[in-house]
């Protein structure tokens, strides 16, 4: 016998199993009571069980039909995803888009708020997102199968075909806890002295170029930590030191929480890039790249984060 699971017969099926009524269901659907009565019997011929346990007015699903009918309604709505995913694709959005993310340039509140613009303008794209520190975006964007890189640091790769939009620039403070020994250190603090105090380090993630490095002395300890908030809290407690986005810390320096020192050799501004793909050429690609200009409304995200 040829296959029942077709998307009108799973569809008779649920509609049956929600009304519990071949007469309601009938009427929902346009079809005689007949015609739905027929269709569930030749599905319970096919599967060789009753799906249904019938009286004078309603029906009841037995174990297997409640079972069939969970499947069902799984089935059809993969066949409408299908279909709205196909539309879209027909459309010329993309069905899926992969975002890498410099660690400077992701909080959890900033990339939910990139996320909810997206998916608010293109439901049916399935956007993921990764972070990597320093050229470990880079390495993303042109070694991992990453579309668009947001904050892609310092000088432009050669070739690769990328294009690019300049972001801005992130600032950086050094700051160490009040109870540190060099709280009260004369500034600027010369590097022979800072050399003495382990460095709250984040490694550089990429692994088929040259790692960065931001800010290490020669023969500094290393205190290697995963990720810039582990960073800041290490710091806060006056275990490492080392620079912070000034974004990070411009409230702990006020109320006195972390304090600024000056140093020889300050760490300089790093340029942040957005990066994208030239053959990218789908809608949401093109929407992403055009609202990180000058005044849109994924540029103004990240304007608390970066100065211009």
């Amino acid at each position: 016998m040829k296959s029942v699971f077709s998307e009108d017969n799973l569809y008779i099926f649920a509609q049956v199993a929600k009304h519990k009524n071949l007469s309601r269901a009938a009427d929902e659907l346009g079809l005689t009571s007949s015609a739905i009565s027929y269709a569930i019997k030749r599905m319970e011929t096919y599967l060789g069980m009753d799906l249904l346990q019938r009286n004078t007015r309603n029906v009841e699903l037995t174990e297997a039909g409640n079972y069939f009918y969970q499947k069902a309604v799984h089935l059809l709505n993969d066949f409408n995803s299908i279909q709205r995913s196909l539309n879209s694709i027909n459309q010329g959005i993309e069905f899926k888009l992969r975002i890498c993310i410099n660690n400077l340039m992701h909080t959890p509140y900033h990339t939910s708020k990139l996320l909810s613009y997206i998916k608010q303008r293109f439901p049916l794209c399935q956007v993921i997102i990764t972070t990597e520190v320093y050229n470990g975006v880079w390495d993303a964007i042109l070694n991992k199968n990453i579309d668009i890189a947001i904050g892609a640091p310092g000088k432009l790769v050669e070739g690769g075909g990328l294009d690019y939009i300049e972001l801005g620039r992130v600032h950086w403070k050094f700051v160490i806890a009040p109870n540190h020994p060099l709280a009260n250190a004369v500034e600027p603090i010369p590097e022979s002295v800072l050399r003495l105090y382990p460095s709250a380090f984040i490694e550089d993630t990429a692994l088929n170029i040259t790692k960065k490095v931001g800010w290490l002395l020669h023969g500094q300890e290393i205190i290697k930590v995963p990720d810039l908030e582990t960073k800041y809290q290490v710091q806060r407690l006056g275990v490492g030191i080392g620079f912070l986005p000034d974004y990070m810390v411009r409230k702990d320096i006020e109320e006195k929480k972390l304090i600024e020192k000056e140093i020889k050799n300050p760490r300089q501004p790093s340029r942040m890039l957005l990066a994208i793909k030239h053959e990218l050429k789908g809608e949401v690609a093109q929407w992403i790249e055009h609202s990180f200009s000058e005044g849109q409304v994924l540029r103004v995200i990240y304007d608390d984060l970066i100065h211009r």
